[in-house]
């Protein structure tokens, strides 16, 4: 059974893999994103059995490369199996990444995943950029929430000034911070953020996805790394809505107890699509 689905605006090619059919994942998702009606799709989730949760979330990215995590490929998970029958439940426990997340279905429709507190941060430290004809070092925060994620905002670009998301040249530039010497060997995903409230807690992004090698219309991850850094050095206001590429709103809140961040509730819409 095979079905795309999208996370506010972030695409995927879903397949039912519970009876272990699939088994060349790379060879699979080449196949697939190679087809002419595929071109949009920025990965592939496979469906499977897990040990320790209900199901299992195996993903890929479109050029066959994987364990890393997708917040809206959860999403897309949870509303692809309640689509098809294959549970009903309203709350799901799903494994990806050796990890297991707690995904919840609203009376809405939209999905909630609980994510743990990342395993690291890092604030305001410099990358040495080459962006136009300039270099500059370019002031940069790091997430670690299962994916690694770069998060700039964009009145801290100096070279050439930028007001408007629509002024980032999201492909070189993007590339440029992914491929970081500093960065390496790993790598990043890298987001571009500008604050559109602080008061109201309202922010909104471009993201540039390893795997991808480009932009996509949304980044589950890279949502939630650009709010926490969005809540800690701008703005204490939470939930925060995050607008996405797309024109969708993902909601980011913080559970907080004594100052300490103990989870990040990540919800937004996931629809079944041709």
């Amino acid at each position: 059974m095979i079905q795309k689905y999208s996370g506010a605006g972030n695409k995927f090619i879903m397949i039912n893999n519970l009876n272990e059919n699939y088994t060349q994942y790379k060879k699979t998702i080449l196949e697939l994103t190679s087809e002419e009606n595929n071109n949009d799709i920025d990965g592939v989730i496979f469906l499977e059995k897990s040990l320790a949760s209900d199901f299992k979330m195996n993903y890929f990215n479109k050029d066959g490369t994987g364990d890393a995590l997708c917040g809206n490929g959860l999403r897309c998970t949870m509303k692809y199996i309640n689509d098809n029958f294959i549970s009903s439940k309203e709350e799901l426990k799903i494994e990806a990444v050796n990890k297991i997340y707690y995904c919840k279905r609203s009376a809405d429709e939209r999905i909630s995943v609980l994510f743990p507190s990342p395993s690291m941060v890092k604030t305001n430290f410099k990358l040495k950029v080459h962006f136009q004809e300039w270099w500059e070092l370019l002031n940069c925060s790091y997430v670690e929430c299962g994916s690694p994620h770069i998060v700039i905002f964009i009145e801290e670009i100096e070279k050439p000034k930028v007001s408007h998301l629509d002024e980032v040249n999201i492909t070189e530039w993007g590339r440029n911070i992914r491929m970081h010497k500093d960065l390496m060997p790993e790598g990043a995903n890298v987001n571009f953020v500008k604050v559109i409230s602080k008061e109201k807690g309202e922010i909104e992004i471009r993201s540039y996805e390893r795997g991808v090698e480009g932009e996509t219309l949304a980044c589950g991850t890279g949502a939630i790394s650009s709010a926490l850094i969005f809540y800690m050095l701008r703005s204490q206001v939470n939930p925060v809505e995050v607008l996405t590429r797309s024109g969708e709103y993902l909601t980011v809140e913080f559970i907080i107890e004594e100052k300490k961040l103990l989870g990040i509730n990540f919800t937004g819409k996931a629809e079944r699509y041709k």
